[in-house]
């Protein structure tokens, strides 16, 4: 792996790109090992690192809702473990395209996210925009944080404990979901 790596990382923000844009389809290789690095050789370049990747992984979800959406049962049998099956099949049965936007910020891969959102047939435009919100939420993050603090923000993400990491979006998203919700049900009753 760290060949693979060291191969992309000659290609500069081309090898990041194209790291971040596989990753959402096949690859295991998480962009983050190529971004963080980049990010503290450059800190002032750090927001537009992470909107790059952002930007890569967005699109190459495209390709693995494609997969998804073109062999079914079949992609998700042969790309998800069936432990992460179970798990996205029944966070999207309960929050729709939320599933989505959670599972882009959580430490499920991306990949199977996209494989599952083609092969339940998401809604496009639901996949587009919680992939947008989700993924840009977990690289721009990052990317500002590299910007402003430098070498001090990795000491301040390994502070924080991942399982607080996933609870706070998880909150994050309980919040956004109930704004939907009273925003439709008024939409709703005005209509009647």
């Amino acid at each position: 792996m760290e060949q693979i790596i060291g191969f992309f990382e000659n290609y500069g923000i081309w090898g990041l790109f194209f790291i971040a844009f596989i990753e959402s389809f096949i690859s295991p290789i998480l962009p983050d090992v190529m971004l963080i690095p980049m990010m503290l050789a450059a800190p002032d370049k750090a927001v537009y690192y992470s909107a790059v990747v952002t930007a890569a992984s967005v699109v190459g979800g495209f390709i693995g809702y494609g997969i998804g959406a073109r062999f079914g049962q079949l992609a998700l049998n042969r790309f998800v473990p069936v432990q992460y099956t179970e798990k996205i099949k029944y966070w999207f049965d309960r929050y729709g395209g939320w599933a989505i936007f959670l599972a882009a910020m959580a430490p499920i891969p991306y990949k199977f996210v996209c494989i599952s959102a083609g092969t339940f047939r998401t809604n496009m435009l639901v996949f587009t925009v919680a992939s947008i919100l989700g993924r840009g939420k977990r690289f721009l993050l990052l990317g500002i944080l590299f910007h402003y603090y430098g070498p001090e923000a990795l000491r301040m993400l390994n502070l924080i404990p991942e399982q607080w990491i996933v609870l706070g979006l998880l909150a994050a998203a309980v919040a956004l979901a109930a704004l939907y919700y009273v925003k439709y049900s008024r939409r709703r009753k005005c209509r009647q």
